[in-house]
C-alpha cells in the first residue's frame, strides 16, 4: 500500500525504512517545515536553569527538539529526561544520556507517568511553538514548576499536498497543524485510508468534518501496525 505521510522532511531519516517494514511504501507529504525562532529567549531562559542546576525534568516531543537544545545547552548530572516516542529516545541517547520513554505527547501520558515524582520539582518543556496548554496545565496541577523552552517553529512548507495524494491509498496526518496546514476537505479524502497519529490530531480532523478510519497512539509504528 503506498501511504502519504505528513512527516517534517527533516525527520524524514528511517521512514521509509519503517514504512517497508510493515509491508507499505511511504510517500512523504510534509505539509510543515522547521524554522528558527524569532524569538530565542524562552531557550536561553530554559538552558540557564538547566546550567544552574534548577531543573529536575526535561521533556522532549521531537529529535528535532533535542539537536535544537542540546546544540545550545550543557547539561549537567542529575537531570531525568522524558521522550515521547521511540525515535526521540534514541536521539537522546545518541547524546549519551539514559531517558524515560513514553507513547504519546499528551497531559494523560505525562500525569500517569511522572505520577508523584514532579511535587514541588521544575519540569522543563522542550518543544516548538505550538503550545500545549493541556499539558502545562497537568504538570501544574501535580505540584511541579514548568519552564518552557521554545525551540523552533513550524511555518508552511508551501508545497501543494494534494499533489501527493493523487497516487496513494491511506494518508497519515502526524499533527493537527500538518493536517489543517493540507488544506484538504472530505472529498480530496474519500477514496482513502485516513489516519491520524493520535486522538488529539483525530479531535482536529473531527472538527472539519474527516473522520479518521483509524486512530493511533501517537506513533507511525502504532498507525502503521492497524492497517
Amino acid at each position: 500500500m503506498r501511504i502519504a505521510v505528513t512527516r517534517l522532511e527533516e525527520k524524514a531519516e528511517g521512514t521509509y525504512e519503517l514504512f517497508n517494514q510493515y509491508g507499505h511504501e511511504a510517500v512523504l507529504a510534509p505539509t510543515i517545515k522547521v524554522a528558527p525562532v524569532d524569538d530565542a529567549s524562552s531557550l536561553s531562559n530554559l538552558c540557564s536553569k538547566v546550567d544552574l542546576g534548577e531543573v529536575e525534568f526535561l521533556l522532549f516531543s521531537s529529535t528535532m527538539g533535542v539537536k535544537c537544545f542540546f546544540a545550545r545547552c550543557s547539561i549537567p548530572d542529575g537531570i531525568t529526561f522524558i521522550a515521547v516516542g521511540p525515535r526521540t529516545s534514541e536521539a537522546i541517547q545518541e547524546k549519551g544520556y539514559d531517558c524515560e520513554t513514553i507513547s504519546s505527547f499528551s497531559s494523560d501520558h505525562f500525569a500517569s507517568h511522572l505520577s508523584g515524582r514532579i511535587n514541588g520539582k521544575t519540569v522543563g518543556i522542550v518543544r516548538p511553538d505550538v503550545p500545549n496548554p493541556g499539558l502545562v496545565a497537568s504538570l501544574i496541577s501535580s505540584g511541579a514548576r514548568v519552564v518552557e523552552g521554545i525551540a523552533y517553529r513550524l511555518v508552511p512548507s508551501g508545497k501543494d499536498f494534494k499533489i501527493a495524494l493523487q497516487d496513494v491509498d491511506a494518508v497519515i496526518f502526524t499533527s493537527g497543524k500538518s493536517f489543517n496546514l493540507a488544506e484538504v476537505d472530505a472529498n480530496d479524502l474519500h477514496d482513502k485510508i485516513v489516519i491520524a497519529i493520535g486522538p488529539k490530531t483525530a479531535a482536529g480532523m473531527c472538527k472539519k468534518n474527516i473522520h479518521p478510519d483509524i486512530v493511533g497512539k501517537g506513533t507511525l509504528e502504532d498507525c502503521l501496525g492497524q492497517i
